[in-house]
């Protein structure tokens, strides 16, 4: 075999191919054995080109959204948007809790989901909330790791801004997500309004926005 700086150097064209290692599948699955393949430049541009585009806005403008103590609360995130076409869906879940919110993705890919909560309390307390949240997948499974908010209050009523950022790969098409609250042992603390004398819109309790790798 010929040393490789002995080849000819060529400018590269859509349809010729380079040679590389199968690790991942087109599920996001890993490969056994990482076999050696084929791919064509075109491939690559493909997926190079590839970005993130919004599939679903949606926001919970009441006033409070306040769990029970040491209960897993599913958010809510407004009304119900989009159809079974689309990419993925905010839908309500069944009996007994209907007024919370899932995120069903219709096709699989590559998400990334933004999360955005304003906490805070509704009077002066001494009190010190210590409130998770969690992604429930299909009712049964946490995806990734638990957001843990404990602050001191100091008698003062105020308010926070909490953002998590996920992303997440999608194997299995009409898998959906809850995202939960759990006030941990004190009974204090819920997602709240913020409202402001500026005449601005006040902050959400809660906001989602998604958006997928096209």
């Amino acid at each position: 075999m010929a040393i490789i700086y002995s080849y000819p150097t060529l400018t590269p064209q859509f349809g010729d191919q380079v040679l590389g290692s199968n690790i991942i599948d087109a599920s996001g699955n890993p490969v056994t054995g990482n076999p050696t393949v084929q791919y064509t430049f075109t491939s690559i541009k493909t997926l190079v080109d590839q970005d993130y585009v919004q599939q679903l806005y949606s926001f919970n403008n009441t006033n409070s959204q306040t769990p029970p103590l040491n209960t897993a609360y599913n958010i809510q995130f407004g009304a119900p948007t989009g159809a079974g076409t689309d990419n993925v869906q905010l839908l309500k879940t069944n009996a007994p809790d209907n007024a919370a919110s899932k995120i069903q993705f219709n096709t699989i890919g590559t998400y990334h989901i933004i999360l955005e909560y304003t906490i805070g309390q509704r009077s002066s307390t001494t009190n010190e909330p210590f409130l998770l949240f969690r992604t429930l997948q299909d009712g049964a499974t946490q995806v990734g790791s638990t957001t843990v908010m404990k602050f001191q209050n100091n008698t003062l009523t105020e308010s926070k801004s909490l953002i998590i950022p996920i992303t997440t790969q999608i194997t299995k098409a009409n898998t959906y997500y809850n995202f939960q609250m759990y006030k941990d042992t004190i009974n204090d603390g819920s997602l709240v309004q913020q409202l402001n004398n500026a005449g601005w819109s006040g902050s959400q309790t809660a906001t989602i926005t998604i958006y997928k790798l096209i």
